[in-house]
């Protein structure tokens, strides 16, 4: 077992519970903007893509310090596209909170 390994597992699950608990806060507060569940059900979709996206790109660095002389590239890239799906997906659910509250309003 290498030494950091149990840090680096603890740091992992910090980081999934922090995750969560902004899930479920963002599903609370549109709870009470009276979404219903199908309603923060889209929502979390939008989330639960980007994440499936960001964990692809991560993946894809596994053994890039293997196959590469200098992985730094590759890894600035991967950092660079997280960056971008994750200001997308801040426009995304702005965009989708605000297209579920004006199909609210008119109904």
């Amino acid at each position: 077992m290498f030494f950091g390994k149990k840090k680096e597992e603890n740091l992992t699950k910090k980081i999934e519970e922090d995750r969560e608990k902004i899930k479920e806060t963002m599903a609370a507060n549109l709870k009470k903007l009276n979404f219903t569940n199908m309603e923060i059900n889209e929502v979390m979709e939008l989330i639960a893509v980007a994440e499936t996206k960001i964990q692809i790109l991560k993946d894809s660095l596994i053994g890039s310090n293997i196959n590469n002389d200098d992985p730094t590239p590759q890894m600035k890239q991967v950092h660079d596209e997280i960056m971008a799906i994750q200001q997308q997906l801040a426009a995304d659910i702005k965009s989708k909170v605000a297209q579920i509250r004006e199909r609210k309003a008119n109904r």
